[in-house]
């Protein structure tokens, strides 16, 4: 991957004048996803100014950069030889969207101020006592997350982005249904759209975690899966249901006429699955996600989620992880185990050539995914600067949706004639 100088920008606050750092190695392109405090330490030492990262850009090909804001507002003197220094040719755009944002809430002339008042007003009122500094842990195209240390523990602040993100409807409807493990919140604010919650506890799920712990994840999602079949869906979500995606791939192929031929082979595949009904879809099911604590798997980050076939999930899932299992055979046993949960809906040779057709798919459904939310954001923000924070975010969705696109056009699609001959060496295609 390639390496980028990275630039670490703060406005004053009349955002007539800047500090511009520039970080001490080469970073690579994608270090906006990396947890910003370090980067926030790091411009303190420098300048003695404390700092939040309000959002990221890329520039030229040859710059990363990070824009802040100060962590505490008023007027400080910058230290160690740093100077307030006018917008040159570079830092240009920075003056010029830095309030500027249809996806990050924060990016206003307010910033992370709003919250962080919410956030101390809540403990104030709750008596809870703030006994350390309150740091950043994320800040992306997808939301900002807080961490406050507190005489009851850490505790949690989080603020997702507007557009294509459905988290707190769908997790407040999701709370309902009572079929799953969830966070607990100690409080929300609809103005803000901001949730605080304890501490979960534990450990995300290891990257490479062995065939036990993957057997007991995949079991507690499935229960979780078919929990949600006798429950009614009557809250906010998205429709990823086989049907509406081959529908929206239709409509994808109006413009990419190369997916055309996939698609009706696609077509005929699906026409021969066993009848299993749409369940709960997370969206986004990986390690990352996936909170072990005490002997159970919470399943966090309801960003995407709605209903969709059971077993798009989990070929999505497999998918992910694929790097981390030691070979295919591994792959085809969790396989297994997990249709085994589904044999109230067909045979078990039934359900893997069910599994066969959606993992053949998992590509289509990635990119009518990422179809959906380039729409979203080309609806709320049509021609977004490139060096701004929705300029970010249309450049990196569109990298995801071409790729994928591409991976789907290019792939090798099975013919249904062909499954059966296929699955006697594997139930799943890689």
């Amino acid at each position: 991957m390639a390496c980028y100088n990275l630039l670490l920008i703060l406005p004053d606050e009349k955002n007539e004048r800047a500090l511009t750092v520039e970080y001490s190695n080469p970073v690579e392109e994608n270090v906006g996803f990396d947890e910003p405090q370090k980067y926030n330490d790091y411009f303190e030492q420098l300048t003695g100014i404390p700092v939040y990262r309000r959002y990221t850009f890329n520039m030229d090909g040859k710059y990363v950069v990070f824009v802040f804001e100060k962590a505490n507002r008023g007027n400080v003197a910058p230290q160690n030889g740093f100077v307030w220094m006018p917008y040159d040719e570079i830092t240009q755009s920075v003056q010029t969207h830095y309030n500027t944002s249809e996806n990050m809430p924060w990016v206003n002339e307010r910033g992370f101020s709003p919250y962080i008042t919410w956030l101390e007003g809540v403990c104030d009122k709750k008596g809870i006592r703030i006994n350390g500094k309150i740091t950043q842990l994320k800040n992306a195209y997808m939301s900002t997350v807080f961490c406050a240390p507190t005489d009851i523990g850490n505790i949690y602040m989080k603020i997702p982005c507007k557009i294509f993100i459905n988290e707190f409807a769908f997790t407040q409807g999701l709370k309902g249904l009572g079929i799953v493990d969830m966070p607990e919140w100690i409080d929300f604010c609809p103005e803000l759209n901001a949730i605080l919650m304890h501490d979960m506890g534990g450990n995300d799920l290891p990257q490479q975690s062995d065939i036990a712990t993957l057997q007991k994840v995949l079991l507690r999602y499935a229960q979780i899966q078919k929990a949600s079949i006798s429950r009614p869906f009557d809250f906010s979500h998205y429709d990823n249901s086989i049907a509406t995606v081959i529908k929206k791939a239709y409509g994808i192929s109006k413009k990419e006429p190369a997916l055309l031929p996939q698609l009706q082979i696609a077509e005929k595949l699906i026409q021969a699955l066993p009848p299993i009904p749409n369940t709960i879809h997370h969206g986004d099911v990986r390690p990352g996600n996936i909170r072990v604590v005490g002997g159970k798997y919470i399943f966090y980050d309801w960003a995407w989620s709605g209903v969709s076939h059971p077993f798009a999930e989990i070929a999505s899932f497999l998918h992910i992880i694929r790097r981390s299992l030691p070979d295919e055979a591994a792959k085809n046993a969790l396989t297994d185990f997990y249709l085994k949960q589904w044999l109230d809906y067909g045979t078990l040779y039934q359900l893997k050539r069910a599994f066969y057709v959606l993992d053949a798919l998992k590509y289509l459904f990635f990119a009518v995914d990422d179809y959906s939310w380039l729409n979203a954001i080309k609806q709320s923000t049509p021609a977004p600067c490139p060096m701004s924070a929705d300029g970010w975010l249309l450049e990196k969705r569109t990298y995801y949706f071409e790729t994928v696109l591409r991976r789907f056009i290019e792939s090798n699609l099975p013919t249904p004639d062909s499954i059966s001959a296929n699955m006697s060496t594997s139930s799943s295609i890689g």
